[in-house]
């Protein structure tokens, strides 16, 4: 960057001075908040993985039931290639994701999903769900419509 000396020559400019009070009270709020997200993320994420073992019987759960992040969760769809339903739930204004947050758009089957245990086969019919503190039950409810439609005209 070019202009000022700021920071011994590292960067040039003034500090956000409201971007870091922002950062510091959008910090305290999140904290204050935080078991109360977790436990409702949890509550969702454990919904959306009942709706789907009951309702679609070619998916496969990935990863530990105990040990994840409360609003992520991750299936394998047998026979689907996670690209293509990704772009059908997309139609349908879902975001989800096949891989990674790092390694997303590589190609290459989860090297997460490989080491645990997954076939090529497997990871590359393997979508990531995770949710926020701003979805609902009845956002689980579309999402998993959403899924068998999509993977009913995939077949």
């Amino acid at each position: 960057m070019t202009g000022g000396h700021q920071e011994k020559d590292k960067r040039a400019g003034t500090e956000n001075v409201a971007g870091i009070v922002a950062l510091g009270k959008a910090c305290e709020i999140a904290k204050r908040d935080m078991g109360k997200n977790i436990e409702y993320l949890r509550t969702l994420r454990d919904y959306f993985i009942k709706l789907v073992e009951e309702k679609i019987d070619i998916a496969m759960f990935n990863g530990s039931r105990k040990l994840r992040v409360s609003g992520n969760s991750n299936f394998s769809f047998k026979g689907i290639d996670s690209q293509s339903l990704l772009l059908k739930l997309d139609e349908k204004g879902i975001c989800v994701s096949s891989g990674s947050a790092c390694s997303e758009g590589n190609g290459k089957p989860s090297h997460v999903l490989k080491a645990i245990g997954l076939s090529d086969e497997e990871a590359k019919s393997a979508i990531r769900v995770t949710l926020g503190e701003e979805n609902t039950k009845e956002d689980i409810d579309y999402l998993v419509d959403s899924i068998i439609e999509s993977v009913r005209e995939l077949k």
